[in-house]
């Protein structure tokens, strides 16, 4: 992503000033990290919770265009704006799914978010450089899946499938010509459909929220799905790292690529590959977890609240971070139950860094989107986890 709003001569020292001043919370020592145990989890998954319940929108939304900061990433109206608000609740409305602290009151904030996605999901760019709503596509297409998947019955079910099928023919007018989806063009757009900047990690979130509507019933293009599936595998490195996208595939030793780089972004591409069939051997996953949460930990926490997109080592944004960790709890629910209590606690460490007094969680300034996102991608990790046995 870019920033703007910068002003000219900011440079290197005044982006670390301004950094300063926005960061409010450092992160957490590792020493002042608590241990997992069944009271703290519990109090984690209650206070997310009741976070996203207490600011849900009137009109069934999360986040909002507001922001207190003199920096933001590009983001123009209406389009863009609509992708992130689509996109963070179709994150909220999974999160509250997934919950263990289920009550009235999740079931009816879940209610209200599918009414706001049926409404509002089909966002559009605003322009041929930026290419958000592929975002909200694939968040609410996840979704809408795991909502009919546990509610067969709602009244709303033919609304939410016809609004699947629509969907998954935007994503069809939105494919690059590679066969993934970027969320930016970063060359000129030269035909309605983006060119060669497709992101791995971009079209990995979209390859799940198909899978999660496939198997309700959606019907998908064989020729999408096996095009997409292949430009996620085309990025994979020797290293077991996968590029930030096609592109990228040029210089995949720039530090993006590198493991230390692409940690929090491999296991949504291994997590996608194997929804779809493509073998992802068991150590393969077992490696990326580490990746992320012991050998190259401190490079990702190093990346929290900075402001400027990529400004970290190893060209690390601070909005990896909580999106990582999300998907790595889908990937620790397929390992064996021993290791899924082991790693749990790396897991709940790791997004205590970006845990506040108020229960919400954020990893990046964003507008107003960063807090209901990041809550929202911190439940969806916390409801996968398991408390070591003594």
């Amino acid at each position: 992503m870019r920033t703007r709003g910068i002003r000219s001569g900011s440079g290197r020292g005044g982006a670390a000033a301004l950094a300063a001043v926005l960061l409010c919370l450092p992160a957490a020592a590792a020493d002042d990290l608590p241990v997992l145990d069944g009271e703290q989890l519990r109090a984690a998954v209650v206070g997310a919770t009741e976070w996203l319940i207490e600011n849900q929108r009137p009109d069934g939304g999360w986040g909002s265009h507001h922001s207190p900061r003199p920096i933001e990433v590009l983001c123009d109206v209406p389009g863009s704006h609509q992708a992130f608000r689509v996109g963070t609740t179709g994150l909220a409305v999974l999160a509250l799914m997934d919950t263990p602290a289920q009550s009235a009151r999740a079931s009816e904030a879940v209610g209200a978010g599918i009414d706001h996605l049926l409404e509002y999901s089909e966002a559009k760019r605003p322009s041929g450089f930026e290419h958000y709503n592929v975002w909200a596509f694939g968040f609410a297409l996840h979704a809408f899946g795991e909502f009919l998947a546990r509610h067969p019955d709602d009244p709303r079910s033919e609304e939410i499938l016809a609004t699947c099928a629509r969907l998954v023919e935007k994503l069809g007018r939105y494919q690059c010509l590679d066969g993934g989806w970027g969320y930016l063009s970063l060359e000129p757009p030269t035909t309605y459909q983006p060119s060669f900047t497709s992101m791995s990690f971009t079209t990995a979130t979209i390859l799940v929220g198909l899978d999660r509507t496939r198997s309700v019933g959606v019907e998908l293009p064989p020729r999408l799905l096996e095009r997409a599936l292949d430009s996620v595998a085309r990025c994979r490195t020797p290293t077991g790292s996968y590029t930030y996208g096609e592109i990228w595939n040029r210089g995949p030793g720039r530090g993006i690529n590198q493991i230390k780089g692409a940690a929090c972004r491999t296991p949504v591409c291994q997590y996608a590959l194997e929804l779809f069939g493509r073998e992802i051997p068991l150590e393969d996953h077992r490696r990326a977890l580490q990746d992320l949460l012991v050998r190259h930990a401190r490079f990702q926490v190093a990346s929290l609240r900075r402001p400027i997109p990529h400004e970290s080592w190893y060209a690390i944004s601070g909005y990896f971070y909580l999106y990582g960790h999300a998907y790595a709890g889908y990937v620790l629910e397929g390992l064996p139950p021993d290791e899924r209590r082991r790693i749990s606690p790396e897991v709940f460490r790791a997004l205590t860094h970006c845990r506040q007094p108020d229960g919400s969680y954020w990893d990046y300034p964003l507008y107003s989107y960063h807090k209901p996102y990041g809550t929202a991608f911190a439940l969806m990790a916390l409801s996968r986890l398991e408390v070591p046995e003594e």
